[in-house]
């Protein structure tokens, strides 16, 4: 080991439900730290293939499977291992399933322990139409019982409506997922009439985001625009579901869709934003959702593509100053082109975002809050 590297600051980024490549945990809290040239990260989550390791980046396998109770019991062993291996100085925990352990250990290895609360967990149970009532309740019980008896240090809030939600999640820095990169200089626009639209559905595929309302929506919009696209990328974590969707495009040659029961490298994603002419955000209008601010959301206004969401305040909010979006009830069918057309119409992208939803503009609060542990 080199002196320099033997002078940062170890730190473990460590997750059993997320891509040891995870686009917050690795490209975002990773990128922060690496920026500073003060720490030396490594990064512990799920990963079906190897990662390569480099200068300053070390990936290590929570498991390969995630259909596997086993490998997942499994994932708690390898997760010591890393622990005892590495003796970070820091760790950010970035699923509950790890706090039990975190919390165990952090007496004898002495880090610093910082839960990075990506998800409202015990609330999103209700939008898994696989579950059952009993399940949901018993799997509610053990979520909050693993977060409350953790001895955490700091709480990262990727929303800033978990405040409210979790308010015993104290103490916590609100680091929402906004654009890692730069915001794309574009100039006021209209999409204008012609043939065909192509549109883009990517990311998390479920019923509750809306997934199969967006594909009737869009096949009404074909009876006028027949030479429409609509191209579906994303990951899909419930089979059944993968099957529905597989079934309900299997007739209609302008979709595309590329489901994967995997999450999607993200720099895929983003690269298909600039082969469409809009996104779809169809999110029902759910408990679990509505207060949330989808990633998609700051993406779409950092690379200057129209939004089409469905109604919602916060949302509409976010894209009013830039006019970066249109709402649309994507349940009312029988006026969906006409709802359309109207968001032909409308002019987009009348000012330059601000950099506010760069996720750079939290950096500094994030460093600190590190640095001050």
């Amino acid at each position: 080991m080199s002196g320099k590297s033997a002078s940062l600051t170890p730190v473990l980024i460590a997750s059993s439900l997320k891509p040891v490549k995870d686009t917050r945990a690795w490209g975002k809290l990773g990128l922060s730290l690496h920026k500073t040239g003060l720490f030396k990260v490594y990064f512990m989550g799920f990963s079906q293939n190897p990662e390569e390791n480099c200068k300053d980046e070390n990936f290590y396998s929570s498991f390969s499977s995630q259909n596997s109770i086993g490998k997942r019991v499994f994932s708690q062993v390898n997760f010591t291992r890393t622990l005892f291996k590495l003796r970070p100085k820091t760790l950010v925990v970035c699923t509950y399933e790890y706090l039990p352990l975190a919390t165990f250990f952090k007496r004898y290895l002495g880090y610093k322990l910082i839960y990075d609360v990506q998800e409202n967990y015990v609330k999103n149970l209700e939008l898994n139409p696989t579950l059952s009532s009993p399940t949901k309740r018993k799997t509610g019980y053990l979520i909050r019982l693993m977060e409350s008896m953790a001895n955490i240090d700091l709480h990262l809030l990727a929303e800033k409506c978990y405040v409210e939600e979790m308010p015993e999640k104290s103490p916590f820095l609100i680091l929402e997922n906004k654009y890692k990169g730069e915001i794309t200089p574009i100039s006021p626009f209209r999409v204008g009439h012609k043939n065909g639209y192509s549109f883009l559905i990517s990311g998390t595929l479920t019923p509750a985001f809306g997934t199969l309302d967006a594909v009737k929506w869009f096949k009404e919009i074909l009876r006028e625009f027949p030479a429409s696209q609509l191209h579906i990328i994303g990951h899909c974590p419930l089979a059944d579901f993968q099957f529905t969707l597989q079934k309900a495009v299997e007739n209609t040659p302008q979709i595309q869709l590329r489901s994967s029961r995997f999450p999607v490298p993200h720099e895929q994603i983003v690269a298909a934003y600039s082969t469409v002419d809009f996104a779809l955000l169809a999110y029902q209008n759910r408990a679990a959702i509505k207060n949330k601010m989808p990633t998609k959301l700051f993406e779409s206004a950092a690379l200057g593509l129209p939004v089409l969401i469905s109604p919602n305040p916060k949302w509409e909010e976010f894209l009013a100053p830039f006019s970066g979006g249109f709402s649309m009830d994507f349940y009312d069918l029988d006026h969906a082109l006409k709802n359309f057309e109207a968001a032909l119409k409308q002019e987009y992208f009348t000012q330059t975002p601000g950099e506010s939803i760069l996720w750079k503009s939290q950096h500094e609060a994030f460093i600190t809050a590190i640095t001050s542990l």
